[in-house]
């Protein structure tokens, strides 16, 4: 028994539509698979922060010494950095020295005064060759406040006015006590009182001659 024609070329026709199906989606899927693995591959393929130190958003007493970074993979040293703004956006330092591979520090030359600092780092993978960057940020604690010394100076100021004010009152007591006219004044008074005793004997030795020469004459 023979197929008709018109049935034979409509089984052909659905397996056309089919194997065109098939293709189609094997395509799709080839796509989508190829767009996964780029992605995946550039998002694996950057030298990423891992570690920092200050960490970021921390708040720290005491400046640090130095700004350190470890990434995700190598970097090259030539096209890595790092750059350390305030808070008004003003450079602070900048640079950048490669160790190990994988880490950078940035040496601090200046204690940093109190205030909030941005760390914005660059770095260039040597493993795949690309780049990223990225930033981060610490503040530096204000130093405590010292307790005003008015209270222990006073004691040193009290000692210090104290020997003054003896020294220069004892010196100046001591000399005048000698230097006073006293010592003359008794001198003074023994002439005044030594006079007359003198003239007294004077008279009594007149006194006593008269005397005598009246009880001569009367003899």
């Amino acid at each position: 028994m023979s197929i008709p024609a018109s049935r034979s070329d409509a089984t052909v026709n659905v397996s056309l539509r089919a194997s065109r199906t098939r293709r189609t989606g094997f395509a799709v899927v080839a796509g989508l698979a190829a767009a996964l693995f780029t992605v995946a591959s550039i998002a694996l393929g950057h030298a990423e922060l891992a570690t920092v130190t200050p960490a970021d958003k921390s708040t720290i007493q005491g400046p640090p010494e130095e700004i350190d970074m470890t990434f995700t993979q190598n970097l090259d040293p030539t096209k890595s950095s790092i750059v350390l703004v305030d808070a008004a956006g003003k450079l602070v330092v900048q640079g950048g020295i490669v160790t190990n591979g994988r880490e950078m520090y940035l040496p601090l030359p200046e204690p940093l005064p109190a205030g909030t600092y941005q760390i914005r780092w660059t770095t260039f993978s040597s493993e795949d060759k690309e780049s990223d960057r990225g930033t981060t940020t610490f503040t530096v604690a204000a130093a405590a406040s010292v307790a005003p010394s008015t209270t222990t100076a006073s004691p040193s100021a009290a000692e210090s006015v104290a020997p003054s004010a003896a020294a220069s009152v004892a010196p100046s007591a001591g000399p005048s006590v000698a230097a006073s006219p006293a010592p003359t004044t008794p001198t003074t008074s023994t002439n005044d009182a030594v006079i007359p005793i003198i003239v007294a004997l004077v008279v009594l030795a007149g006194l006593g001659l008269w005397l005598l020469r009246g009880r001569a004459g009367t003899r």
